[in-house]
C-alpha cells in the first residue's frame, strides 16, 4: 500500500545508492520494484517505456520486520536485489548513471501496465512537473501518491522548483529514534529534513551517509504491534475461499489481499469493527499462497494465507 516504505536517500552520483525503512511487516518473498523510470504528466509510466529501468528487492528468508532499513549500492549490490525483466515497459538497467539518466525512485509492486506505486523520491525538482515527457530527469506524480501535507508518499527534494533543478544527491538529516509509526512517517517525508549535495565528500553529507541505521526505532512499537500480531488470525489457514479472520478485540480498519506479487486482489474496510470479520474470496483466488495486510491505526500485520 500506498506509503508503507519510505525511501529516504537518494544518490545519483556513483556509486547510485539508495535506503528504505519499512512500516510494515514484510514476509519472505515479498517483492518490491524499484525503477527509476518516470511518470508521464497523465501519473502513469509511458506505454512505450523510457528506456530506463528496473532492480527488485525480495524479502529473504525471516522476512523484513517494522522498522529495519534496507541500502542499495550499485557497486556493492546486495543478494536481495537482481535485475527486474519480463516487463516491457520498465525493464532495463537500473542505473548505474542515474544523475545523466533518472533523478528519480519510485518503488512499485505489480508490473509497468499494471502497478501499484508505494512511494517516489524526486531529486530533478522541488515539484513533480515532469513537464517535458521526453526527459528521463523530470517525473510528474504518479496516480495515487502524494506530494503535498504531512506524511506525503513522493517526496521532491531537488535544488528549486524549475522542472530540471537538480540536486544530485539527498538523505533525510534527523533523528531516527521516533514515538510513533505516523511520527516516523511525518519526519522521513517532510522535504524540509533532507540536505542536497552535488559532490558526495562535502559538507555533512558523508557523516548523514554513514550514520544511517541498520533500523529505525519507534518507541511504541513493540507493545502496539505484538498486540495486533497476537490478536488477529486466519482460519481456516490452508482456505478453499472462506476464511474468518478471528479478532480478539482490536479496531480493526482494513484488509487489503495480494498475491505474492504484491498484485492486489481484493481490499475491504473494516471502519474500526472488533468482532470476528468473514471474508469471501471465491472467484477472487486459485490455488496458492497469498498475503493478507491487516491495518489497526498505524499498525499493520501480514498473514500468510495458502488457498487450496
Amino acid at each position: 500500500m500506498q506509503g508503507d516504505i519510505a525511501i529516504f536517500w537518494i544518490q545519483t552520483d556513483t556509486p547510485d545508492s539508495f535506503a528504505f525503512t519499512t512500516f510494515v511487516d514484510l514476509t519472505a518473498g515479498t517483492e518490491i520494484i524499484f525503477t527509476d523510470c518516470v511518470a508521464l504528466p497523465a501519473g502513469s509510466f509511458d506505454p512505450l517505456g523510457s528506456g530506463e529501468g528496473a532492480i527488485v528487492y525480495t524479502t529473504p528468508i525471516g522476512g523484513l520486520d517494522i522498522e529495519e532499513v534496507v541500502i542499495f549500492n550499485d557497486t556493492n549490490q546486495a543478494p536481495e536485489f537482481s535485475d527486474y525483466t519480463g516487463d516491457a515497459i520498465i525493464e532495463g538497467t537500473f542505473g548505474p548513471n542515474l544523475s545523466a539518466s533518472g533523478d528519480q525512485i519510485t518503488a512499485l509492486q505489480g508490473t509497468g501496465v499494471s502497478p501499484t506505486v508505494i512511494f517516489s523520491i524526486n531529486s530533478a525538482s522541488t515539484l513533480f512537473t515532469g513537464d517535458d515527457a521526453a526527459s528521463t530527469n523530470q517525473t510528474g506524480l504518479f496516480t495515487g501518491l502524494t506530494d503535498i501535507g504531512l506524511p506525503r508518499t513522493a517526496i521532491a527534494v531537488g535544488a528549486g522548483e524549475k522542472s530540471s533543478s537538480e540536486i544530485d544527491n539527498a538523505i533525510y538529516q534527523g533523528t531516527y529514534a521516533f514515538a510513533t509509526i505516523q511520527d516516523a512517517k511525518i519526519a522521513l517525508t517532510n522535504p524540509a529534513n533532507y540536505i542536497g549535495i552535488n559532490t558526495i565528500t562535502a559538507d555533512k553529507y558523508p557523516t548523514a551517509v554513514a550514520t544511517i541505521p541498520t533500523k529505525i526505532s519507534i518507541a511504541s512499537l513493540s507493545v502496539e504491534d505484538f498486540t495486533l500480531v497476537n490478536s488477529v488470525f486466519l482460519i481456516p489457514n490452508p482456505s478453499k475461499g472462506y476464511v474468518t479472520i478471528k479478532n480478539s478485540g482490536v479496531a480493526l480498519d482494513k484488509v487489503v489481499i495480494t498475491d505474492i506479487s504484491g498484485r492486489t486482489i481484493s481490499s475491504y474496510k473494516l471502519n474500526g469493527i472488533t468482532e470476528d470479520k468473514e471474508l469471501n474470496l471465491n472467484g477472487l483466488v486459485s490455488y496458492g499462497m497469498y498475503l493478507v495486510a491487516i491495518y489497526s491505526g498505524d499498525n499493520t500485520t501480514v498473514k500468510k494465507l495458502l488457498i487450496k
